[in-house]
């Protein structure tokens, strides 16, 4: 498994426990739904700036949505 799509499996896994919707978090985070959606697809990854904010909306730490022990 490739990291993007471990990491995207892991962020729609925290949203859906999270039950919010791309729109919400986008908003929490202050990026664009597109861009989310992305994240979520695989097809971009968040730069470190923006790994805390989203860890932050979805109430888990970087580590759960890397994949890596708590």
């Amino acid at each position: 498994m490739q990291f993007n799509d471990e990491f995207a499996g892991n962020l729609r896994a925290a949203r859906a426990r999270a039950d919010l919707s791309q729109g919400e978090v986008a908003e929490k985070v202050g990026i664009n739904i597109g861009t989310l959606q992305k994240y979520e697809s695989g097809d971009m990854t968040p730069g470190a700036d923006k790994l805390p904010a989203i860890a932050e909306a979805l109430g888990v730490t970087p580590n759960v949505l890397l994949g890596w022990p708590k």
